[in-house]
């Protein structure tokens, strides 16, 4: 897709690293209609930032760009305002999304972004990469509903298409890739069957994994031949894949981690 075609192209770059101890954001390069709020310091030490897009949607053609940098010794947890509500364009083009993340040895990056909801004839073609030291640490877990349920469509985008690979001192650990084209036969038991929300993670950590979280019927998890904790969970309610995930997610940060329980407040 060339840029002409784009109806807006947003870039956040953002670098955190150690300030007096504490972690703190250095740099940060915003271009609407990316954005985000003023850092906030958990209790725990690591520092918050929320994501924002004022436009409150994803217009087909639109392309962002988000980059994240972490320095040794720094904690930095992304998170995104609300649901990314995914709209076509009116000759079909697709939104596209690419995500880069780099942590230093002895920094932490977690990623959790609210829902993707993709409407009726869109398109999304996202791709993230993580590039880690050996020693760093990185979470982030990502969530997908079949569309606006409530309003009566499911299955009804055009495409859906994600790429995740994480690498660690030059070695891949973890690459997961789902391209969704739905059709009549998208609704047949087996492919997403009666779930409308899916959620998907990836945690690289060096504390050993000794308990491993499940939700029998909604969520698993295990471990990869690179050595990195992966999650898979699909559910018909939204509060309930939300609920498991948490669960799962703090468990996995315990154990790899040694992190206490993120308390965030919206």
């Amino acid at each position: 897709m060339s840029l002409l075609r784009r109806t807006r192209t947003g870039e956040l770059h953002l670098h955190f690293g150690l300030r007096g101890g504490q972690t703190a954001l250095l740099r940060d390069r915003q271009k609407a209609p990316l954005m985000v709020v003023r850092p906030f310091a958990l209790p725990c030490g690591t520092l918050m930032v929320f994501i924002v897009n004022p436009t409150g949607g994803v217009l087909g053609g639109d392309h962002s760009e988000v980059r994240v940098e972490v320095e040794a010794g720094a904690r930095a947890l992304v998170l995104t305002q609300s649901a990314a509500r995914v709209q076509p364009s009116p000759d079909g083009a697709a939104a596209t999304q690419d995500l880069v993340f780099r942590v230093a040895a002895g920094g932490r990056l977690e990623y959790y972004p609210e829902r993707t909801l993709p409407f009726t004839g869109s398109r999304l073609h996202q791709t993230l990469r993580a590039e880690l030291e050996p020693g760093a640490e990185l979470g982030l877990s990502e969530t997908l509903a079949s569309g606006r349920v409530h309003s009566g469509e499911r299955l009804r985008f055009a495409e859906y298409d994600s790429r995740v690979e994480v690498r660690q001192g030059g070695r891949r650990v973890y690459l997961d890739r789902q391209r969704l084209v739905p059709s009549p036969d998208t609704r047949a038991p087996g492919v997403w069957a009666g779930a409308d929300y899916a959620a998907s993670g990836v945690w690289v950590g060096a504390g050993e994994v000794n308990e491993w979280p499940a939700a029998p019927g909604v969520l698993a998890t295990g471990r990869t031949a690179g050595g990195a904790a992966w999650l898979r969970g699909a559910a018909a309610r939204g509060p309930v894949l939300d609920a498991a995930l948490g669960t799962a997610r703090e468990a996995l940060r315990r154990q790899l981690f040694g992190a206490p329980p993120l308390r965030v407040r919206r």
